[in-house]
């Protein structure tokens, strides 16, 4: 009768041992789905908040080019060649829409010190000031040739106490020369008070955008929490299922070899001896 009831119980925990065994490898496979589900979550929001840097970083190059643009600054109808290495490399399209401006605004005056009450003199520019005369002398000034031309003496000698005029052949006056380098010097003056403000503008925006990002990423960290919370107590659910299933298997696994132990000493001890005992 015992040795029955041993012979149930073995069959018992293999059935058992077989369901847990099953199991394990049941929970085994949903906790790989699992992991490579949250893995695939924590990659989509790794790409999000990849996508949102660069997003980030375009937006204040963008933002860089649009102010340079909108103050003359920037590569936008840019009249200054980087290839041309003349005198002064030439002149970019701010100094130029500067100096148009200045020229335009001195309608053939320029200033002749003050009267007697100290209100300020104005005399007519010698030669004038037109748009066709600062073009000639905006080309001589990118070629170099902008410069006093001397008158010679008897011995034909160069006498540098006496300028005849300004330019390749002396064809400007000394007063168009002095309008015209008052204004580009104001006008390049002009010219890094813009790109100072430029400058300062860029510089608010990218501290602005990264206020921006950083309020972004908060806002994407919490939406990967939420999706991952989830999984994460499913994940955990099961990895504790897992080990109960695994602990109970252990122990049948161990009652089930003592109790195919117990059945094969019962059976050694049932068999008959013919005398021999």
């Amino acid at each position: 009768m015992a040795f029955l009831l041993l012979l149930h119980e073995k069959m018992r925990l293999r059935r058992q041992v077989n369901k847990l065994t099953l199991k394990q490898l049941q929970y085994g496979n949903r906790l790989d789905r699992m992991t490579k589900n949250i893995s695939r979550v924590q990659k989509m929001y790794s790409s999000k908040q990849a996508q949102l840097q660069k997003m980030a970083q375009m937006m204040q190059s963008q933002a860089t080019v649009f102010f340079q643009n909108a103050m003359g600054l920037g590569m936008q109808n840019q009249a200054f060649n980087p290839y041309n290495y003349g005198a002064g490399g030439g002149v970019t399209s701010f100094v130029l829409n500067q100096m148009g401006g200045l020229l335009a605004n001195t309608k053939g005056k320029m200033p002749d010190g003050v009267d007697s009450d100290g209100k300020p003199k104005y005399k007519d520019i010698a030669g004038g000031m037109d748009d066709r005369i600062a073009q000639q002398m905006l080309q001589e000034y990118m070629q170099g040739t902008l410069k006093a031309q001397y008158e010679k003496d008897a011995n034909n000698n160069i006498d540098t106490s006496k300028i005849k005029g300004y330019g390749s052949s002396g064809q400007f006056t000394a007063d168009q020369y002095q309008v015209f380098t008052s204004a580009m010097s104001q006008a390049q003056m002009n010219q890094s008070q813009a790109q100072s403000m430029c400058q300062q503008m860029s510089q608010n925006y990218q501290n602005n955008i990264s206020i921006w990002l950083e309020a972004a990423e908060s806002q994407l960290e919490a939406e990967q929490d939420a999706a991952l919370a989830p999984l994460e107590m499913e994940q955990t659910d099961m990895e504790l299922e897992k080990e109960s299933i695994e602990t109970q298997l252990t122990y049948a696994k161990e009652r089930l070899q003592n109790i195919e132990q117990a059945c094969s000493e019962g059976i050694k001890d049932s068999a008959p001896k013919f005398g021999l005992g």
